[in-house]
């Protein structure tokens, strides 16, 4: 019994230390490990800030595009029908958009969800337009009722989520 005694005087000590050791070796690992994370977050964020601003850009870039008169301008072709201007009009919407999908990855899921509703009520706006022209229109007619038609708005889509998407990139780079 002794020397049970005597074996513990020596053993619970060491046991108490190796556990003091594995504690410690313990919390600085995590460190470690947490510091490496944040290192690699703040490598992550150089480079993917002037993506995300980039894709603010071009998010601008996609709605000033579509705004009506920006459309008419671009677009404008005298010897065209009223129909024909309709699926011009209707293609180059969605031909835009699909060229700015991607961008979704960058912005908020509000700010993507304001981006198509704005893309939706133009293509709406079109087709409204479209029914609403007589038959023997031209395409001149055609953009005459279609920006007239949008100045009428209260709330004007694209103008909104150009104020969202602004609003956003000043929250997200501090300015």
């Amino acid at each position: 019994m002794t020397e049970l005694i005597e074996v513990s005087k020596y053993l619970l000590p060491l046991i108490v230390l190796l556990i003091a050791v594995l504690l410690i070796l313990k919390h600085f690992s995590n460190n470690e490990n947490i510091k490496q994370k944040f290192a690699t977050i703040q490598a992550n964020n150089k480079l993917i800030t002037p993506v995300r601003l980039q894709a603010y850009e071009r998010i601008v870039l996609l709605l000033e595009r579509i705004k009506p008169d920006a459309m008419a301008l671009r677009l404008q072709k005298q010897n065209l029908t009223a129909v024909q201007m309709q699926i011009l009009l209707l293609g180059t919407v969605r031909k835009e958009f699909n060229h700015n999908l991607s961008q979704q990855l960058y912005i908020s899921n509000e700010a993507w969800e304001i981006i198509v509703n704005a893309k939706e009520q133009i293509t709406r706006l079109i087709n409204l337009i479209g029914t609403e022209m007589e038959k023997g229109a031209n395409s001149g007619e055609f953009i005459r009722a279609f920006i007239e038609t949008y100045n009428d708005f209260e709330n004007k889509p694209i103008e909104l989520a150009l104020y969202s998407i602004k609003k956003e990139a000043l929250l997200f780079f501090g300015m």
